[in-house]
C-alpha cells in the first residue's frame, strides 16, 4: 500500500478522529524502517521515538 501510494487504506476506518497526512507518513515510514530485512539498518527504540515526535518528513537516516 505504501509503495503504491494507498497508504490512507491502512488507518482503521472506525477511528473518530483521522492522523494528518504527514503523521501517517511519518508513522508508515517509520514503522517500515522497524522491519528491515537489514538488522543493522533497524533503529533503536529511542530513535524511533524521535521519528515519531519529529515534524520533518521525510524522516532523516542516522548514520
Amino acid at each position: 500500500m505504501v509503495g503504491s501510494r494507498r497508504s490512507e487504506e491502512v488507518v482503521d476506518p472506525n477511528i473518530e478522529t483521522r492522523p494528518s497526512t504527514s503523521a501517517l507518513k511519518r508513522a508508515l515510514l517509520t514503522a517500515l524502517r522497524c522491519v528491515d530485512p537489514d538488522a543493522e539498518k533497524r533503529p533503536k527504540m529511542s530513535q524511533v521515538v524521535r521519528m515519531l515526535e519529529s515534524e520533518e518528513y521525510p524522516i532523516p537516516r542516522e548514520v
